[in-house]
């Protein structure tokens, strides 16, 4: 049997107070190599930012992001074409329209220098390349797996391997736009985190922060089985107020937030809240496959257009996702 994973205590990352309360818990469900404990979401009694405490020591990094993290094989090993099926070509077109908007914020002409925070192995930086701003954009990107970032720097992006916290070969003040999809909530520092994009950014540049809402009816309704707590490699939720407090603490302004569809979520607070009632059963990895929803497949259309449509309607009623896109603005020069 594997040995416990190893956990730390920790204080707020952005305020330092140590008091809280309990939101909710949960346990791994995705990945059935890393554990089987049970971990709390806590939310500081002064700041508002909600972290999970105890969570696992970066010493564990290797062993809660597993070698077949989905993650890591997004772009179908060394295929150099874009993805070419239904649910990828949909995907491809979103994050598309997304980046035009994005580089369109920037007032810029001429090319583009943005860097892709986790790029992973460069799926995303593909699909930004393949986009119609595709050739005003050098492509850049820092990833924690070597294995990724190698697959990555393969496809043709300047990528390096670390932490984006701690690095340190990132030239500061060169960049137009920085993008973390889904990556300042992993972090163990994520006020350094934010800190070291806004070192980064170029006057007027553009830090684009995606991350789970705590703060929406579904996260609220379903608590431990939420899919955005990601158990446990989530370490650090936002709500739009809290977002907004980490830009002020870095000197970045708040422009807008963005609620996204995100029927991943919708997925895994699926498959959470079935195999926990269904424990000794099979068939909700099959219906609601954590891990197996990001390959091409009917099954995936079909959940992940559903999912969509029920993510829209909550916006339409609620005015907010369990998803959300911070844009965050370096003051000119």
């Amino acid at each position: 049997m594997d040995p416990p994973l190893e956990t730390i205590e920790t204080a707020c990352t952005h305020c330092g107070a140590e008091k809280r309360t309990v939101l909710w818990s949960g346990t791994e469900h995705e990945y059935s190599n890393t554990t089987e404990a049970v971990f709390d979401f806590v939310r500081c009694a002064v700041c508002g930012v909600v972290r999970l405490d105890p969570r696992p020591a970066v010493t564990e990094l290797s062993r809660i992001y597993p070698p077949d993290y989905y993650a890591y094989n997004l772009t179908g090993g060394d295929d150099q074409s874009i993805d070419r099926s239904l649910t990828n070509r949909l995907k491809m077109r979103m994050y598309q329209r997304r980046v035009l908007n994005q580089t369109s914020r920037l007032g810029k002409s001429g090319s583009i220098r943005m860097l892709d925070v986790g790029c992973g192995d460069g799926r995303l930086l593909d699909w930004y390349k393949a986009s119609s701003v595709g050739p005003r954009l050098t492509t850049h990107g820092i990833e924690m797996s070597a294995t990724a970032a190698a697959v990555a720097r393969k496809r043709g992006h300047h990528v390096v391997t670390g932490r984006f916290e701690v690095d340190e070969q990132l030239q500061p003040g060169t960049f137009d736009l920085i993008l973390a999809s889904h990556v300042i909530e992993h972090v163990d520092d994520p006020l350094r985190f934010a800190m070291r994009a806004a070192e980064l950014l170029a006057p007027g540049g553009l830090f684009v922060v995606g991350t789970p809402n705590w703060n929406s009816f579904d996260a609220r309704v379903f608590r431990g089985h939420w899919g955005g707590n990601h158990f446990p490699r989530h370490w650090t939720l936002y709500d739009e107020a809290s977002i907004g407090d980490l830009a002020r603490r870095v000197d970045l302004s708040l422009e807008r937030v963005i609620y996204q569809p995100n029927p991943i979520f919708w997925i895994w607070t699926c498959h959470s809240w079935l195999t926990a009632r269904f424990p000794r059963r099979s068939w909700p990895d099959r219906v609601f496959p954590p891990v197996g929803i990001f390959e091409p497949s009917a099954l995936s259309l079909v959940l992940q257009s559903g999912f969509t449509l029920i993510d829209l309607l909550q916006r339409a009623l609620f005015g907010k996702t369990a998803s959300m896109s911070a844009e965050l603005r370096k003051a000119p020069a």
